[in-house]
């Protein structure tokens, strides 16, 4: 079955990499707006599987038209990019009904296995992973990096497993595994995301969270991510399992 994507974002530069490269990978782009008039008549119209949905948009911005046009009984996955993110966006998309929140510049490879993951899951934890985003650029870590993406999907894996998970004889691998890569590459890039990242603001960050001023390890980094989101489980769904600590 092949995946029809509408795209609404106003620059048509960025738009058309968009759709070439998502062409290229047999998705069909099947309608393309540049404003929030021509969006009215794709969400109106041919139907899609995946509505792409820049929020900063001209005559109406993409919230106003999650509010007050697309219907909460959508029959498609929304995902929603803008370069300006705050906690309060996000948490209001999502409530509108947004699927997932990519922050740009968005890698077109994050974007496709994006629209592939929500077609392909009922995965509750998107609202946390997308919040770790967040969270990760704040503190410095860099997109664009390969430890960057392990360290998203480690915490993903994490907050998945029941059991504490071991980080060189599990994590590592499933890591690895994902990606088609080997183990110690998923271990060095980490370390090296962590590394770069220190030098921004990780290192105040930490202090804050941990009272060190020694680097973490990847360990200590990507647990204590887990338990921070853990938490936030925890209070959003009344989760009565244990989860371990």
């Amino acid at each position: 079955m092949v995946i029809k994507v509408a795209i609404i974002e106003d620059s048509k530069a960025y738009v058309s990499e968009m759709a070439q490269y998502l062409k290229e990978h047999d998705i069909e782009v099947v309608n393309i707006g540049y404003n929030g008039k021509e969006a009215l008549d794709i969400i109106n119209g041919e139907a899609f599987d995946v509505l792409l949905l820049d929020l900063i948009l001209p005559h109406i911005d993409g919230m106003t038209l999650l509010k007050k046009y697309i219907k909460p009984n959508k029959q498609y996955k929304v995902i929603c990019m803008s370069a300006f993110v705050s906690d309060d966006v996000l948490k209001e998309s999502v409530s509108l009904g947004v699927d997932y929140f990519l922050i740009k510049p968005v890698e077109f490879d994050v974007l496709l296995n994006t629209i592939q993951r929500i077609l392909d899951t009922d995965d509750s934890n998107i609202l946390e992973i997308d919040a770790l985003d967040l969270l990760l650029e704040k503190i410095g870590f860099s997109y664009n990096l390969n430890g960057y993406k392990y360290i998203k999907y480690g915490v993903h894996l994490m907050l998945k497993h029941t059991h504490k998970m071991q980080l060189t004889k599990e994590l590592y691998p499933l890591i690895s595994e994902y990606y088609g890569i080997q183990a110690n590459n998923v271990e060095r890039s980490i370390r090296h995301a962590i590394k770069l990242a220190w030098e921004k603001e990780l290192k105040s960050y930490w202090y804050n969270s941990e009272k060190s001023y020694v680097r973490p390890t990847n360990g200590e980094f990507i647990t204590h991510l887990y338990h921070k989101y853990r938490e936030i489980l925890k209070e959003k769904r009344g989760w009565d399992i244990n989860i371990p600590d």
